[in-house]
């Protein structure tokens, strides 16, 4: 079931997502990619894209 969005939501998870994306980076350049922080962080970030993808597709 597709439920419409609200510009705040999108809002929201564009900011997440650059949010996320950049502590991702800092912590791959600081503890490795293979880290599991950096892992984690990785997954967090898809799950948070794939959000605003299925979002993008209710229009």
């Amino acid at each position: 079931m597709l439920v419409k969005s609200n510009p705040d939501e999108k809002k929201d998870l564009i900011n997440a997502i650059d949010s996320i994306r950049e502590k991702m980076i800092q912590t791959g350049m600081q503890e490795g990619l293979a880290s599991v922080k950096t892992l984690t962080l990785s997954q967090t970030l898809d799950e948070y894209i794939t959000k605003y993808q299925s979002i993008q597709l209710t229009k």
